[in-house]
């Protein structure tokens, strides 16, 4: 793991700042004092009680006890100065904000549809964007998912696995993981969590027959993270299969295809009654 682009940006700091001018970037700080290290207990406790094996969330609960077992912890995230991090640290940290702030949203607006449905309008993808509005103060500075997702994770680490373990609360997103990024454990995590996407059959079908794999439409929609084609992309997967499937990918001899997303909230009670629906 490596951060190439993160000195960029702080060569750059005194003239954008997290794509914001230094004017702009002063208003929306939060002047607190900011601390140097964090602690994620906290949130690996709160995902390990409300978070079940399949990455499905029990909002109900969560929301009924959030300012005990979520708010505390944000206000770790706000006071806290993540440039002072290693470089798995920093990434680990920005990646905890935006899972923990993405259940803050969520449980503010709780009983939603989907996590389109906290902005007005249908509850369904629209202009009026949820990931656009400022959910809170992370590093002293209110952002928003997109923010930290785009302009912080994207820009500033050159890691394509991010996108396994950022979780914006759909039945189609990566499961969220039982317990929190940390900088010691961050290659072993976004390993675990890449494998397990790609085997997810809900998600991915590697194969899906007929020499065609059919994979998630977050891998078109930053396929440039993984490479210049599609080729490129097979071969990103194929070290996470084996025998004449790895063999295919490696070969990029698959025709690739992208299923549909589903933006259905990943919440216990709504998956319980799939489920059963299923049955």
């Amino acid at each position: 793991m490596s951060c190439p682009r993160y000195i960029a940006v702080l060569l750059g700091i005194l003239i954008v700042v997290g794509g914001r001018s230094p004017l702009q970037a002063q208003q929306r700080a939060t002047s607190t004092v900011v601390r140097t290290s964090i602690d994620h207990g906290p949130f690996t406790r709160l995902l390990q009680r409300f978070v079940d094996e399949q990455g499905n969330v029990e909002y109900a609960q969560l929301k009924a006890e959030s300012d005990s077992v979520l708010r505390p912890y944000l206000r770790q995230l706000a006071t806290t100065n993540p440039a002072s991090l290693g470089c798995d640290a920093r990434l680990a940290f920005w990646i905890n904000a935006y899972n923990a702030y993405t259940l803050k949203l969520i449980v503010e607006h709780y009983p939603v549809k989907n996590i389109w449905a906290v902005t007005p309008g249908p509850a369904e993808p629209k202009d009026n964007s949820p990931f656009a509005l400022e959910v809170g103060s992370v590093a002293d500075t209110v952002r928003t998912l997109d923010e930290i997702e785009h302009e912080i994770i994207r820009e500033r680490f050159d890691e394509p696995r991010i996108h396994f373990a950022l979780v914006c609360a759909a039945a189609s997103c990566p499961r969220l993981r039982r317990e929190a990024y940390t900088g010691a454990r961050l290659e072993f995590q976004l390993e675990d969590q890449t494998r397990t996407f790609f085997h997810d059959d809900e998600k991915n079908r590697i194969p899906a027959g007929n020499g065609q794999i059919q994979l998630s439409r977050i891998l078109k929609w930053y396929g440039q993270d993984f490479g210049d084609s599609t080729d490129a992309l097979q071969r990103f997967i194929a070290p996470y299969f084996d025998g004449a499937v790895r063999d295919t990918l490696s070969r990029a001899a698959y025709e690739v295809t992208f299923g549909s997303y589903d933006w259905t909230l990943n919440d216990q009670s709504s998956a319980s009654g799939a489920a059963s629906g299923r049955k």
